[in-house]
């Protein structure tokens, strides 16, 4: 009598399972990859790792954007129609091909247009918390450090684009200005990157998602070879939950599930 043949082993269904669960998200993404490690801690809400925001090592999940500047939501737009928060505030969190090669993970305050010589504010109906001058665009409280944001637009003039802005930037990094009660922390600021306004061509796409930690392996691989300068920069207990997350997947992968069925049959 010929032995039993035994069924496909469990990792083979893992793997077509990982599989195709890499081809729907793509599908839906509209782009590979349809993720990202974050690398530094520009959007972070604090020191220790922060449940609900961008954290360094987390992977956020991106989805490609038509017409990114009728699409995307904007701080101003999201704050003034009181929707629902982005990683802790208001506004998408886009991902754009920065002039210097990178990619950059920030929220988007505001789309910049120009009329006449005069700076126009996408979303701006008169909110007492917008401030608009031609030399200058300040919007009071924003961010989870609730600070005023000034943007000069002097260096800017006549460029159309999304303003935007590291959530921890603004609240640790920014350069404060006492004539106007307000900081100094776009992207777009030349004390700052001095990056023209983000062109919809530019936008790669728009955060929806993340898993937490698991980008640190990857990141920690990228040390190795001196190419993550912001090593520096991991939240609080990141590690200790990558470490607890990786323990509970092998435990579950080595569980000797086998045994424990066949002892209960007995």
């Amino acid at each position: 009598m010929p032995p039993k043949s035994k069924g496909k082993p469990w990792y083979l269904y893992a793997i077509v399972a990982f599989v195709l669960l890499i081809l729907l998200l793509t599908v839906y993404a509209g782009t590979w990859p349809p993720f990202s490690v974050v690398e530094s801690e520009s959007m972070e809400h604090g020191p220790s790792w922060t449940p609900g925001v961008i954290n360094t090592g987390d992977i956020v999940l991106v989805k490609k954007v038509n017409d990114p500047q009728k699409n995307v939501i904007t701080y101003v737009v999201g704050r003034t129609e009181n929707l629902s928060k982005n990683y802790g505030e208001y506004g998408d969190v886009i991902l754009y091909h920065a002039p210097n090669g990178l990619t950059i993970i920030h929220r988007a305050i505001f789309y910049l247009q120009w009329k006449n010589g005069n700076p126009v504010v996408d979303g701006y109906d008169g909110q007492s918390w917008i401030h608009i001058t031609k030399n200058y665009i300040l919007i009071d409280n924003v961010g989870y450090s609730s600070r005023n944001l000034v943007v000069f637009l002097s260096s800017i003039e006549n460029e159309s684009g999304f303003i935007t802005v590291g959530d921890y930037n603004l609240a640790h990094f920014g350069i404060y200005v006492p004539s106007l009660n307000a900081y100094r922390a776009a992207d777009q600021d030349p004390l700052i990157f001095g990056f023209p306004p983000v062109k919809p061509s530019q936008v790669e796409g728009i955060a929806f998602g993340q898993i937490p930690w698991f980008g640190l392996i990857k990141l920690n691989i990228m040390r190795l070879f001196g190419e993550w300068p912001d090593y520096n920069e991991v939240p609080r207990y990141a590690y200790d939950y990558l470490a607890l997350s990786l323990a509970g997947i092998f435990t579950a992968v080595l569980f000797p599930y086998g045994k424990v069925i066949r002892k209960r049959k007995k």
